[in-house]
C-alpha cells in the first residue's frame, strides 16, 4: 500500500533534482561557451601581439632605412660642399681657362669612375678644347672625343664651328710613359652643358665630357655630380670672363695712358729740341756770319793769319752745329727705340786708345788723358757703337768741364763677365741740387755758366747703358772733379 503522505515530496525532489540537473547542464554549457570565448580572445590577442610586433619591426626597419638614407644624403651634401670648396680654393685666383679646366677635370676623375674627362668652351673668336686622361690617348680616340664634343656642341648650341679656330689643351699632369697601353676607343660617355645665365637669355657656352674605354653604365649619382660640377663651371667661367675682360680693359687703359704720356713726352722733347736748336744755333751762326762778312769786306786788308783765324772760327762753329744735330738725332733714335743692340767681338784696348788719341788731337786746351787697362783678355763681345758713344760723351764732358786743363783718367777693368769703365776729371764738379736730374734731356747744371752744351750728352749715355743692360753711377765734388763709373755685361755670342 502506498503512503499517500510521501508522494508530493518525492515529486518535489524529483523536480528539484531535475532542475539541478538542468542547471548543472546549463552551467556546463555556459562554462564550455566561456572557455571557447576565452580561447578566441586569447587567439585575437596573440594575433594583435604578432601584428604589433611586426609593425614595430617594420617601423624600426623604416627608421633605420630613413636614418641611413638621411646619413647618405648628408654625406653626399657634405661631399658636394667639400668638392665645391676645394674647386673654389684651387681655381678662385686663376686667370686662365687652362688652369680652370685642369682643376675641374682632375676632380671629375676622383668622383666619377672614368678613363677620360674633357671639356669644350666657346670663346668669341676661338673654340677651346680640354682633355685629361689617366692613360695616353691614341690618335683615333682623341679624334673621336674631339668629333663628339664638336658635334654635341653644334647640336645644343646651333652654331657653325667649322670656321672657328680650335685650340687643343692636353692637361695630363703626369708624364706618361710610352710603355703604357693607350686608350684606343671610347666605349661609354655622356655630356652635360655649361650654361651661362646672361640677363637676356640662358646660353650654352660649353660642355663637360666623361668617358670610359669599355662600355659601362653610369649611375644617376654620377650624372648628378657632373651636373653639379657643370653648374660650378658655369659660375667660374663667367667670373673668369669678367676678370679677363676687366684685365683686358685695364691693360688697354694703361696702354692708352702710356701712349698719351709717351706722346706728351715726345711733344715736350720736340719742343725742347726746337728751342735748344734755335738757341744753340744762334751763337755759331752769328760767328759764321761775322767771319764771312769780315772775310768779304776786309779781304784785301787781312793777312794770312787773320784769315786762318776766321776760317778756324767758321770751322769750330760748324762743328758745334754738326755735333748738336748728331746729338739730337741720337736722342730721337734712342727715344724712338730705333737703336738695335748688336754685340760683336772687339779689341777693347785698341778702341779706347784710338778715342783717347782723337780727343788729344782735337782738344784746344792742354788736357792730359791717362788710359789704364786691367784684364787678361782684349777681344770681348760688346756693342762697339754703344761703347764708342758712351766713352765719347764722357770724355767730351770731362774735357769741357775742366776748362783750365788738367788730368783726365780713363780706367778700364775687364773680367770674364763684365767690363767696368771709369772716367775721372778734375773739373768744376756737379752741384748737389742738380744730381737727381743729371740724366734728363736738356738738363744742365747751374754752375756751367757760359760753357757750350745742349744737356743731351749724359741723357744719351744713360740710354745707351740701359740698352746694353748695364749700370751707371757717379761721384762728384764741387771744384774737385767728377768720376763716372759704367758697368757693362760681356755678351756671349749665343746670348
Amino acid at each position: 500500500m502506498v503512503d499517500s503522505n510521501h508522494s508530493p515530496n518525492n515529486e518535489d525532489e524529483i523536480k528539484a533534482q531535475a532542475r539541478d540537473n538542468t542547471s548543472n547542464h546549463l552551467n556546463n554549457s555556459n562554462l564550455e561557451l566561456l572557455k571557447l570565448q576565452l580561447q578566441e580572445e586569447q587567439l585575437k590577442n596573440q594575433q594583435l601581439t604578432s601584428t604589433l610586433l611586426a609593425t614595430q619591426q617594420k617601423l624600426s626597419q623604416l627608421e633605420t632605412e630613413f636614418e641611413q638614407r638621411l646619413e647618405t644624403q648628408l654625406n653626399q651634401k657634405v661631399f658636394e660642399l667639400e668638392l665645391c670648396y676645394d674647386l673654389s680654393r684651387q681655381i678662385g685666383s686663376t686667370l686662365n681657362y687652362e688652369d680652370l679646366f685642369r682643376s675641374m677635370l682632375k676632380h671629375l676623375h676622383t668622383v666619377v669612375p672614368c678613363d677620360v674627362t674633357g671639356g669644350i668652351l666657346l670663346e668669341p673668336k676661338i673654340c677651346e678644347l680640354f682633355l685629361n686622361a689617366n692613360r695616353p690617348l691614341s690618335t683615333t680616340a682623341q679624334l673621336e672625343i674631339q668629333q663628339r664634343l664638336l658635334e654635341s656642341m653644334v647640336k645644343v648650341n646651333g652654331l657653325d664651328l667649322l670656321n672657328l679656330p680650335l685650340c687643343l689643351h692636353n692637361l695630363n699632369n703626369q708624364i706618361q710613359s710610352s710603355s703604357q697601353l693607350k686608350i684606343q676607343q671610347i666605349g661609354s660617355h655622356f655630356f652635360v652643358p655649361i650654361i651661362a645665365n646672361s640677363p637676356e637669355e640662358k646660353q650654352i657656352i660649353g660642355l663637360l665630357f666623361v668617358g670610359t674605354e669599355k662600355a659601362k653604365q653610369f649611375t644617376e649619382e654620377h650624372i648628378r655630380i657632373l651636373y653639379k660640377i657643370a653648374n660650378q663651371a658655369s659660375t667660374y667661367v663667367q667670373q673668369l670672363q669678367m676678370l679677363l675682360e676687366g684685365e683686358k680693359n685695364r691693360l688697354e687703359n694703361n696702354r692708352i695712358r702710356q701712349a698719351l704720356a709717351r706722346e706728351k713726352e715726345l711733344h715736350e722733347l720736340k719742343t725742347r729740341i726746337v728751342r735748344t736748336i734755335s738757341h744753340e744755333y744762334r751763337t755759331p751762326l752769328t760767328i759764321i756770319s761775322l767771319a764771312v762778312d769780315l772775310l768779304h769786306s776786309q779781304d784785301g786788308k787781312l793777312n794770312q793769319e787773320q784769315k786762318e783765324a776766321c776760317f778756324r772760327k767758321i770751322r769750330m762753329a760748324t762743328e758745334h752745329m754738326t755735333n748738336l744735330v748728331d746729338d739730337v738725332l741720337l736722342v730721337n733714335q734712342v727715344e724712338s727705340e730705333e737703336v738695335v743692340f748688336t754685340p760683336s767681338k772687339i779689341n777693347l784696348v785698341q778702341l779706347c786708345q784710338e778715342l783717347v788719341n782723337k780727343f788729344l788731337v782735337i782738344s784746344p786746351q792742354k788736357h792730359e788723358i791717362l788710359f789704364d787697362y786691367q784684364g787678361e783678355q782684349n777681344n770681348i763681345y760688346l756693342d762697339e757703337n754703344i761703347v764708342k758713344q758712351i766713352l765719347k760723351n764722357l770724355l767730351s764732358n770731362a774735357m769741357k768741364y775742366s776748362p783750365e786743363g788738367g788730368v783726365i783718367n780713363l780706367n778700364v777693368k775687364c773680367s770674364l763677365e763684365r767690363v767696368v769703365f771709369q772716367v775721372r776729371d778734375r773739373g768744376i764738379g756737379i752741384p748737389p741740387e742738380d744730381r737727381s736730374s743729371l740724366f734728363e734731356c736738356f738738363h744742365r747744371a747751374a754752375n756751367v755758366g757760359t760753357l757750350p752744351g745742349t744737356g743731351l750728352g749724359l741723357a744719351i749715355v744713360k740710354k745707351y747703358v740701359e740698352i746694353h743692360q748695364g749700370d751707371i753711377c757717379f761721384e762728384s765734388e764741387l771744384n774737385v772733379g767728377t768720376t763716372f763709373t759704367i758697368t757693362l755685361p760681356i755678351t756671349e755670342p749665343n746670348s
